[in-house]
């Protein structure tokens, strides 16, 4: 009975490191992991760096770079949807990023032309906004 205890308690000490450590995610993490993100980019592997930069997301999501560069990944693979999703957070996140905002527009303009999506974009909302 004694032993039990013994297990069941080592065994719990155990899961509470593994958790701790889980949850233990810093900066220098999202930074090697968009590193590493960059690199499976540049090497075609486009499902790699949208893992990566997905967790990047999961740990800080209010990093506009990390929403922007899964967007060109989501783009990259075909999902332009998803593109268009993570660019529109992007420029939310950083409204006055002039690439977040161009590859917004790119994005929402080549889903117009290619009649992807059934929502009618007007053209006053593929023009840049003012930045005051």
């Amino acid at each position: 009975m004694q032993q039990t205890h013994t297990s069941i308690l080592l065994c719990s000490v155990f899961i509470l490191m593994i958790l701790i450590g889980c949850a233990s995610h810093d900066v220098t993490s999202t930074k090697d992991y968009n590193q590493f993100a960059i690199k499976a980019a540049q090497a075609g592997l486009w499902n790699e760096a949208i893992f990566r930069w997905k967790q990047v997301v999961s740990i800080d999501p209010n990093n506009a770079a990390a929403h922007n560069n899964l967007g060109v990944g989501y783009e990259a693979m075909g999902k332009i949807a998803e593109a268009k999703s993570a660019y529109q957070r992007a420029t939310e996140l950083d409204p006055n990023s002039k690439y977040y905002r161009i590859n917004y527009r790119r994005c929402r303009l080549h889903i117009r032309r290619s009649g992807l999506e059934s929502e009618n974009i007007s053209d006053e909302s593929l023009e840049e906004p003012e930045n005051d």
